[in-house]
């Protein structure tokens, strides 16, 4: 059933009609329309940097950076990395990349080396890009490829990498490293490009197809390592545009082609920030990492319109000394998402923006799910959300049937923003995705009779943890490592900040028992940094269940109790 029905839904299923047309182009050659349409209006602000860029300049810097990459003989189909946070020369690379048709793998900074190592030889990347910070950027990287302290004149070797044949180095970082062939800084990079590997540039990115693959995206590592997603220039776009739509049976409150972006980190949010000029034409304000106070002044000074944040985000914010001293005025939607938000943290929001969205998503779909400012007081004091335009929802049973309305059921989404697929992993790409195109989400919800979706919980046992889904597993798997852990046992336990915190439930050597620092000591740098447990509920027994595995629910009640959570 459409939107555009006026009885009653009787089963989980809707679709929501589409009203705006698609971008029926690449990355590279919607950057070359909207610098074209939009020369000088900023494009990116970099608030922290204290840099502005406008459309005309990042289609110039990009194409430099491109006809660059093409000198150095690298070509359609090839993947580099890059590692570091949110500066122009992320974004410069980035744009660079889509117009060649060269795949940019985006690590994140929580990765720990062995993940990183793990994904440049599973990528076969040819080259890695770090940007001006962290600062402790090089010394990691020197973990990885000790062979870079060598201060000999020759290219790079290294059995353990043999893809790598390059390093670009930017801001002060590159004064750090030695000099030799195979390492750059980024502005000596941006020299090596001939006119003709100009014009060259400008020819593969007109042949470009909308449907190619055109980025590489990180799920947050569900299954321990994470996945890389991949989605073609149709799905980014057009997916990124219906965030800034919105519900299309709603009037827009805002104007975006003077819209401000405030700060994002997730797939979804990232990608909104990243992207939305293109899409959009909207200014973005781009922070290297997220710090409240200065996320305060910058919506302040640059008058953000729309600021995309999860949870803990909010928390900060609200959390910030003097908050009232600000000036949130131009503030005109805050959209949420990344967990459950809890109804008293969504009325104080309210203190400093009047419209207040939540979202629901994934980074194999984009958002999905929305609410709205107008929706029935008792649609939003339940949190319930509703499909974005063009998308189809419904909820299933164990079996795949579409469950009656009311009823609780895993979420399923069909979508033209879902993902093409996970690099080197069709089983979990068919797990995902099936045969007739709808993405397995793996959330339950319910569906009311007039189409809202209120998310419930996970079919598995995954934490969110600032909108990042973590998996138990991973960490059970290093506490099983520790000599004096006998059993080992994740959970999520609620959080006002986080959305949950990571609790490791632990059965350990009475007569040599560890210490909780040292277990997060045995953890740091070996898992995923944010499943380093905050909480640790040593146990003499751990509660089992009928059919013989460990009560999950039974320790989550245990820690709950003895750490007074209410």
């Amino acid at each position: 059933m459409t939107k555009m029905a006026t009885e009653k839904l009787t089963k989980s299923y809707l679709h929501v009609p589409r009203k705006h047309l698609f971008i029926g182009v690449s990355v590279g050659q919607q950057l070359y329309k909207m610098a074209d349409k939009y020369a000088d209006k900023e494009m990116y602000v970099f608030y922290v940097d204290k840099e502005r860029i406008t459309f005309k300049q990042m289609k110039e810097q990009s194409q430099q950076f491109a006809s660059s990459l093409i000198a150095k003989g690298y070509k359609k189909g090839d993947t580099i990395a890059i590692w570091g946070a949110s500066h122009s020369e992320w974004l410069v690379t980035l744009f660079a990349t889509m117009q060649v048709g060269i795949m940019l793998l985006p690590l994140r900074l929580q990765f720990p080396e062995p993940t990183v190592i793990a994904l440049l030889k599973k990528h076969k990347c040819k080259g890695l890009i770090l940007t001006r910070s962290p600062s402790n950027i090089l010394k990691r990287v020197y973990q990885i490829f000790p062979e870079l302290k060598d201060t000999s004149d020759n290219g790079f070797h290294c059995e353990c990498f043999p893809d790598i044949e390059f390093f670009i180095i930017s801001g002060t970082v590159s004064e750090q490293i030695s000099r030799r062939k195979c390492v750059y800084s980024y502005d000596e990079f941006m020299t090596l490009g001939s006119e003709t590997d100009f014009d060259n540039v400008n020819k593969i990115c007109m042949s470009l197809d909308m449907d190619e693959p055109c980025c590489v995206a990180f799920t947050s590592g569900s299954t321990g390592m994470p996945k890389a997603t991949v989605m073609s220039s149709h799905a980014l776009l057009n997916g990124v545009a219906n965030i800034g739509f919105g519900r299309e049976d709603k009037s827009l409150l805002y104007d975006l082609k003077s819209a401000r972006f405030g700060d994002a980190f997730s797939f979804v949010a990232f990608s909104f920030g990243m992207y939305a000029p293109l899409a959009l034409g909207l200014t973005s304000v781009v922070f290297p990492k997220f710090n409240a106070e200065t996320m305060a002044k910058a919506i302040q000074d640059e008058r953000v319109t729309m600021a995309v944040f999860h949870i803990h985000h909010v928390h900060d914010l609200l959390n910030v000394p003097n908050l009232r001293d600000y000036d949130f005025s131009s503030l005109d939607i805050l959209n949420i998402g990344g967990s459950v938000i809890p109804f008293e943290m969504r009325q104080n929001v309210k203190k400093i923006c009047k419209n207040v969205v939540l979202t629901f998503g994934m980074t194999e779909t984009f958002e999905t799910l929305i609410s709205h400012p107008f929706d029935p007081v008792e649609k939003q004091n339940a949190a319930a959300m509703y499909p974005i335009g063009g998308l189809e929802a419904k909820n299933v049973d164990d079996c795949g049937c579409i469950v009656p309305v009311n009823t609780n059921g895993e979420l399923h989404i069909r979508t033209f923003s879902a993902f093409q697929y996970y690099v080197g992993d069709e089983e979990k790409t068919r797990e995902m995705k099936d045969n007739n195109g709808w993405i397995h989400t793996g959330d339950l919800g319910v569906m009311d009779e007039d189409g809202y979706i209120q998310i419930c919980g996970r079919k598995k046992d995954l934490i969110i943890k600032q909108g990042t889904n973590l998996a138990p597993v991973e960490l059970e798997k290093r506490l099983y490592q520790h000599p004096r852990v006998q059993v080992a046992v994740v959970i999520g336990l609620p959080d006002a900040r986080a959305g949950e915190e990571i609790c490791a439930c632990l059965r350990v050597d009475k007569e040599n028992a560890p210490t909780e620092e040292e277990i997060r000591q045995f953890c740091e740098g070996k898992v995923h940094e944010m499943l380093v447990p905050k909480y640790m509920l040593f146990v003499d027994d751990v509660p089992i269940t009928p059919t013989g595995k460990f009560s999950r629910q039974k320790l989550t009640e245990m820690a709950i109790e003895k750490f007074q959570i209410g």
